[in-house]
Formats: structure tokens, C-alpha cells, sequence
């Protein structure tokens, strides 16, 4: 089992937007770069918990995030229930470990992904990588 954590607020890993720019009197639209600074950082840590070899067959892959609790949010508020989206965080994130926890994220079988308030004051996120044994690989 592959299990680490990057402390740090998590940030979405897609495009964060359109920039929009006029030239020669044409109005062009072209992606905006998401942080690319988190998912470094993610990246980094992840490759220092690689195994020697990517795994082979089916794999597991969980990723939890932990946001700061906001001091405006009321009592009441268990879960954070704004953005960024919890499928934004995880975007791009399983394809930053191809050849590095397996050796393609389609050998990934089973996907867990979850967004809380971190209840110890440490945002980040937790990544869980595991072999699933059992299951046919499908070769």
C-alpha cells in the first residue's frame, strides 16, 4: 500500500478559467493555466513514496482533501459545501502518477474521492494507492 500526505490548502488541477484577448480586432479565447504550483507539490511528495517499479493490474486509487474551515462558516456547517469542486481537485491528479505508483491510470478499478474540514487545522490532501487482489486484470 502506497499511503501519503501533502500538507497545504488544496487547489483545482484544471483549467481555471478562459483569458480572453483582442488582436488585430479579432477577440480570441484561449485556457487559463490552473496552480500548477499544488499539483507540483503533489507530484513531488508522491514520487518520493513511489514503489521501485509501477504496480501491475488493477489498483485502487483514494484521494481525501482537507480544507480550512472558513471562521465566517456557523457551527452548523459540517462540510464544506463551496468550491473548489471536489472533482476539480482530483482532475489530472491520477494521470501525474502514470509510471510512477502504476503504469497507466486505466489499470485504476476503484476510485474514491471525498472533500472535509480538516479537523486539526492541516488542509492537504491524503493520497491512497493500493494493488487489488482477486480481480482478473483484464490482458
Amino acid at each position: 500500500m502506497i499511503r501519503f500526505f501533502v500538507g497545504g490548502i488544496p487547489k483545482s488541477m484544471r483549467v481555471s478559467g478562459v483569458a480572453r484577448f483582442q488582436r488585430a480586432g479579432k477577440v480570441h479565447m484561449v485556457p487559463k493555466r490552473g496552480h500548477s504550483d499544488w499539483a507540483t507539490l503533489v507530484g513531488q511528495i508522491g514520487r518520493q513514496h513511489a514503489p521501485e517499479t509501477p504496480l501491475e493490474g488493477p489498483v485502487a486509487f483514494a484521494a481525501r482533501f482537507f480544507l480550512p474551515r472558513p471562521k465566517s462558516a456557523p457551527k452548523r456547517v459540517t462540510m464544506p459545501l463551496t468550491k473548489p469542486d471536489v472533482d476539480n481537485l482530483v482532475s489530472k491528479l491520477t494521470d501525474q502518477f502514470n509510471g510512477v505508483f502504476y503504469r497507466d491510470d486505466a489499470q485504476i478499478v476503484r476510485f474514491a474521492c471525498s472533500k472535509a474540514f480538516a479537523a486539526d487545522g492541516k488542509p492537504g490532501v491524503e493520497i491512497t494507492v493500493v494493488a487489488v487482489t482477486g480481480m482478473p486484470d483484464g490482458d
